[in-house]
């Protein structure tokens, strides 16, 4: 957590934050969050309750305080938190009872330096809908943090793009998006496909290279955007080179030859 927090700034008080949330928080969190803490205490005790009020108290002082850096760090948090109310509270609370208090400071760490990490804040609410697929079963523990890890090295504009991208038949490389996802290892070389006269009208510098989405890729696509498509990749149009055994070596020469001595007996 280097990156942005200050040595004031407790991780173990934004574990304890993080939490409350997903304990407690509602759809009434997020008016009290925007509003002046100050001037609505007790409002927000009686309509929360004291440790959810606490939390939001304490989330405000440490912003209160903070250096630019750690506010910056404090806002996606934030904003990630109030992310957390899209996923009902009774699906959080069962996954906090069987996910364990030592299990849940090891997810909360990974959480905390995933936010801490992005750089594009308008990929937070894309965590939360991760989390949201964890908690539902929809993918393990290991494909959570893989899928994490991929949207975080991932732009957004990239992710956004899946949307309606994402197919099972090979692509060639046309925008800059295509090129952000290979680099982030969403799209990877399916093969050849042979292009007439090597030459496309539509695209000049297509070298006939296709590419396919990752399974990694067409997850991310339901998760993020409920887009869908086979799972296994079509391969469609494209050179397969198949490698031949000695055996057919030979045959194919023992063919010739005799090709060859039919025609001199002509």
């Amino acid at each position: 957590m280097e990156n942005q927090l200050e040595p004031s700034t407790s991780v173990e008080q934004l574990v304890s934050f993080l939490q409350t949330f997903i304990l407690e928080a509602t759809n009434t969190v997020e008016k009290f969050i925007d509003s002046d803490f100050a001037q609505n205490a007790i409002e927000i005790s009686e309509e929360l309750g004291q440790s959810l009020a606490d939390t939001i108290k304490g989330l405000k002082l440490l912003k209160s305080v903070a250096s630019i850096p750690t506010k910056l760090y404090l806002h996606k948090f934030e904003k990630f938190c109030k992310g957390l109310i899209e996923i009902p509270l009774e699906k959080r609370q069962h996954f906090m009872e069987v996910l364990g208090h030592q299990r849940f400071n090891q997810e909360s760490y990974f959480i905390l330096n995933s936010i801490n990490r992005v750089e594009e804040e308008e990929k937070i609410p894309f965590f939360v809908k991760l989390l949201d697929a964890r908690i539902d079963g929809r993918i393990d523990g290991n494909e959570y943090r893989r899928l994490t890890i991929l949207v975080d090295r991932t732009m957004y504009t990239d992710l956004v793009y899946l949307e309606h991208h994402i197919t099972a038949d090979p692509v060639a490389l046309c925008t800059d998006s295509d090129f952000g996802l290979v680099a982030s290892g969403l799209l990877v070389t399916a093969g050849n496909e042979w292009v007439g006269d090597f030459v496309n009208k539509h695209n000049p510098t297509d070298t006939g290279i296709r590419f396919n989405y990752t399974a990694s890729a067409k997850k991310l696509a339901h998760i993020l955007w409920g887009a869908s498509c086979v799972d296994e990749p079509s391969n469609e149009g494209i050179i397969t080179i198949q490698s031949i055994t000695d055996e057919e070596i030979s045959k194919m020469f023992e063919q010739a030859h005799t090709n060859n001595n039919m025609q001199e007996q002509q």
